[in-house]
């Protein structure tokens, strides 16, 4: 359970920095490709890092307490999950909580946010398409190809996506609190059934989970 504990701060320290990246960075002074990258790529790199803190929960996992007649292939199977699943549990609270805040307390500071990066981050997009569409015009494509780029980013959608959430938007967090369990859990069980294909008794087990 303490590997859990631990691996699971982790995460969950990981995730209030990563959901409160408005407090921290200043869009003036950030290079429109990192704020357009931040926006795009936050929540997928932030699941990655939360599955590979999980992953190593479950692999950094001793079972302590040995059951009669259970076998230990099993107990790493239970305690690997455990352990994911403990990561899962602090990082939805975590995450949770971020988002009230988001919806609540810190609306101002992420709208402020919003207002300042979003032509940034249109910039940046919208130069990157026209780049695609010149080096397209000097490689001699026919124009249907030269236009076959995403259409311009408009300000006000990308001002409106880096906003603060709903209130009722917690719930739906509440929705993935509970699905990050449900994979990671898996993910951990998954990671103690092949650490037992390798580990047939408690002799393997020499410290604590």
């Amino acid at each position: 359970m303490r590997t859990g504990l631990f691996y699971g701060a982790l995460a969950a320290a990981l995730a209030v920095v990563a959901e409160l990246y408005f407090l921290f960075l200043d869009p003036s002074e950030t290079a429109g490709w990192v704020l357009a990258a931040i926006g795009s790529y936050r929540t997928r790199l932030s699941l990655a890092a939360f599955l590979f803190l999980a992953i190593i929960a479950a692999i950094r996992m001793r079972p302590v307490r040995l059951d009669p007649g259970v076998s230990y292939r099993s107990l790493l199977l239970r305690d690997g999950a455990l352990a994911a699943t403990v990561v899962a549990i602090l990082v939805g609270f975590a995450l949770s909580l971020t988002t009230l805040l988001q919806a609540t307390v810190l609306a101002d500071e992420m709208r402020a946010y919003a207002r300042e990066a979003a032509p940034e981050v249109v910039a940046y997009v919208n130069g990157v398409r026209d780049e695609i569409q010149d080096r397209r015009r000097e490689e001699g494509q026919s124009p249907q190809e030269v236009n076959d780029v995403p259409p311009p980013a408009d300000v006000s959608e990308v001002e409106e996506s880096l906003g603060p959430p709903a209130p009722r938007d917690l719930g739906r967090s509440l929705t993935n609190f509970v699905l990050r369990a449900v994979l990671l859990g898996t993910v951990g069980g998954l990671v103690g059934l092949l650490r037992g294909r390798s580990k047939t008794g408690p002799d393997e087990a020499p410290g604590p989970g």
